[in-house]
């Protein structure tokens, strides 16, 4: 589906998303659905 930098990239950034103590659960389930949105997931 992505290159092989480009999925690691995307990786880091929704591992780092959503394993937080920082962000309320409401947003990082919004930036679930924007991150599968992005890479064309129908999740």
């Amino acid at each position: 589906m992505l290159p092989d930098k480009q999925d690691k990239a995307f990786s880091d950034f929704y591992d780092s998303a959503r394993h937080n103590d920082i962000l309320e659960p409401k947003m990082t389930l919004m930036i679930h659905l924007a991150s599968a949105m992005a890479v064309g997931c129908g999740a």
